[in-house]
């Protein structure tokens, strides 16, 4: 508390705002749903022994071989949703919304109308993580397109074929669970700013269709990452597309990477809310986020050999007007360099804080008061 002066004069008091390091959010956490029947949500799972501990019996096929092959290839975390076949889709996906997840499937998607669509709405609303699609059937035609348009999904083609959990016989399969576990490995070798592309697939024998180069070209240009085949090497994971049409975000890395810098940022600047929009504060918030991504640009996530080409954070009277002051809203806008060949991708972050109180009206010049003999 301020101590009263004792005498009259001029006194100066500073006040301060303590530093607060934006931390970054998880990213390589996954959530499955799946058509089992009803039950609990499982998780979080670290591994196929914690999965085989805690699952229940009679849970198909496609499931039990999704969480090998997710931690097979490099999950490090994962959340089952568990969903009847007359359940909706939304159902399952609503289930994962309290749990730190960056990564969506449904490992038995190819049996759900309209799937593709429901689990790409889910995500842009939420805006926090992406769907990995896969094909319906494990061949299709040349003529293929992306079942949706958008930032927030990818999609994959054909199937896979890996061993069985018992028996001899090998089973074809959609690949999603295996491919989130390439995202997990990606993302903690590398970081989500790095394209899970040209990775081998772990525990895959076989592919449902196996492309020509002409045909994965094609595919990949019309937004369907592939995976297939390359001699004498391995089964991998070709193309690092979104199915989004703006040149923006065509590509999945700067379409995570904005995921991950939103929400890194959104979370590590709750705490002003509760403080008083001024310059002071402004300030302090701006330097917390270009700290922030400073970091990743050290760390190689942004374009550029200084700071200024590779990101910029503006927060001033260009993004904000006199009324979003006095009403406590703190507007910054940040534009970052992705590494794949992309202009300056924009977003905004808006801060509601405490309004500042309203300054007390001035006497009316026309009051009782006395003109001045000068005036006109």
């Amino acid at each position: 508390m301020p101590t009263r002066p004792l005498a009259p004069g001029v006194y100066i008091q500073e006040v301060s705002f303590s530093s607060h390091p934006i931390p970054s959010v998880p990213t390589s956490t996954a959530g499955f749903v799946a058509v089992t029947g009803r039950g609990p949500l499982l998780g979080p799972l670290a591994s196929f022994a914690d999965f085989q501990r805690v699952a229940p019996p009679n849970l198909g096929v496609n499931l039990p071989l999704a969480v090998h092959g997710f931690f097979e290839n490099g999950g490090q975390s994962l959340y089952i949703s568990r969903i009847d076949g007359t359940d909706p889709l939304e159902s399952g996906l609503t289930s994962l919304d309290e749990q730190p997840i960056s990564i969506v499937c449904c490992p038995d998607d190819s049996t759900i109308p309209n799937s593709a669509a429901v689990m790409t709405a889910y995500c842009e609303n939420r805006k926090d993580r992406i769907c990995i699609l896969q094909s319906p059937q494990p061949v299709l035609p040349a003529t293929q397109q992306p079942p949706v348009r958008s930032a927030y999904a990818v999609y994959y083609y054909p199937w896979i074929t890996v061993p069985p959990l018992t028996g001899a016989t090998p089973v074809t399969i959609p690949p999603a669970g295996h491919i989130a576990g390439v995202y997990a490995q990606t993302d903690a070798q590398h970081g989500v700013w790095t394209a899970p592309t040209n990775v081998p697939l772990v525990g895959v024998t076989a592919l449902s269709q196996d492309l020509t180069p002409v045909e994965t070209a094609t595919l990949n240009a019309v937004g369907i990452d592939v995976i297939t085949t390359i001699p004498p090497f391995a089964i991998r994971l070709l193309g690092d597309r979104t199915t989004s049409q703006d040149p923006n975000f065509q590509f999945i890395p700067v379409a995570r990477l904005m995921i991950f810098l939103e929400q890194s940022i959104f979370n590590g600047t709750q705490w002003a809310v509760f403080e008083p929009n001024g310059p002071a504060l402004r300030v302090v918030v701006s330097s917390a986020i270009a700290d922030f991504l400073t970091r990743l640009w050290q760390a190689g996530a942004l374009k550029g050999n200084t700071r200024n080409q590779a990101f910029f954070v503006r927060c001033d009277e260009t993004t904000m007007t006199q009324a979003d002051i006095a009403n406590g809203i703190i507007n910054i806008v940040v534009g970052f360099a992705p590494l794949q060949p992309a202009e300056f991708v924009i977003i905004q972050i808006t801060i509601v804080t405490q309004a500042l109180p309203t300054p007390p009206r001035p006497p009316s010049a026309r009051g009782n008061d006395k003109p001045c003999q000068n005036a006109p």
